[in-house]
């Protein structure tokens, strides 16, 4: 398990070097390394936050509707985000600039309210097939939405085009500070709970039989969700599928224990996310495509093999 954590760590070292170094630069050394560290720098380390982020959200997703198929783009959860960031950015006078207080916490309230749905559907619905089917249907009608609101104000549409597909293009330093505040709080509160997360696979007379009330439990979780989901869409934009491809891939590598899959999922979706974002300035050089569509050429095949899986 060591071993493979430590080669995890190592690509997501070599990818990163990659992404700093990656692209022409045929200006002076002075010129040169204002530009590394100005933005390449902070675009490598949000890709491998957002990455990281999302990988895990999605494994403890997983483990809280019972569902392998759990993912925060696919039940809803990063299109309330984004729903809610919307909406500051037009209240705001649709300026598009993110702002380090109402950004991150529009978005989590966007996220907070999909969460406290699907949570109460959950409770009436015995398939958790049926529960990922309702998220798909909020993310529609979320994202629906989302469009709606940017087509009443069709000049701002441009100026947030690429944020809504998701992707790093323009990101500096200031949306890393941002991340990481929040980042600080939800890793380590991940790590020091990723034994708990194996107990949520129990039932709940089961989990009330080791002493622990699910109900104590549950809205600490739901915090630690939004911290790891709305800040990353504020962000990065809508990035689907890292939390659904991450997960899996860990579990079949090794184990479904979760002392081995928050940490390696952490990686995994760091390596996915900027893996995805070298690509995205690589393969139409020198045009950029926004890393969603990356993700998303993936990750809907993978999704659609994983149902086929499942029946």
């Amino acid at each position: 398990m060591k071993i493979k954590l430590s080669f995890l760590l190592l690509l997501l070292l070599f990818l990163s070097i990659i992404s700093v170094k990656i692209g022409d630069i045929k200006e002076n050394n002075e010129v040169r390394g204002i530009i590394i560290y100005n933005i390449r720098l902070p675009r490598t380390l949000l890709s491998i936050f957002v990455g990281g982020n999302l990988g895990i959200a999605g494994a403890i997703l997983q483990s809280l509707f019972h569902n392998p198929l759990a993912e925060p783009h696919i039940v809803g959860l990063s299109s309330g985000a984004l729903l809610g960031t919307t909406i500051y950015f037009l209240m705001a006078g649709s300026t598009w600039d993110i702002d380090p207080l109402f950004t991150p916490w529009s978005a989590i309230l966007g996220s907070l309210f999909v969460l406290f749905l699907l949570l109460t559907f959950n409770q009436k619905f015995q398939s958790s097939n049926t529960l990922i089917l309702l998220g798909v249907s909020l993310n529609s009608l979320l994202s629906s939405f989302t469009s709606l609101l940017l087509f009443l104000k069709q000049k701002t549409f441009q100026g947030v085009y690429f944020w809504i597909l998701g992707g790093f293009n323009g990101k500096s330093w200031n949306h890393f500070y941002i991340l990481l505040h929040y980042s600080l709080i939800s890793i380590p509160w991940t790590f020091l709970w990723r034994k708990k997360f194996n107990i949520l696979f129990l039932s709940e007379e089961e989990i009330y039989s080791l002493g622990i009330s699910l109900k104590k439990i549950q809205p600490l979780i739901i915090i630690l969700l939004t911290i790891l989901i709305a800040p990353s869409v504020a962000v990065s934009g809508m990035i689907g599928f890292v939390g659904l491809i991450s997960p899996h891939l860990m579990r079949v590598w090794e184990t479904s224990d979760y002392k081995w899959l928050i940490p390696s999922s952490y990686l995994a979706g760091s390596i996915l996310l900027l893996s995805s974002d070298i690509l995205s300035r690589i393969l139409f050089y020198p045009t950029e495509i926004p890393v969603g569509i990356i993700t998303s050429f993936l990750g809907v095949p993978f999704f659609i093999y994983l149902l086929i899986k499942r029946q």
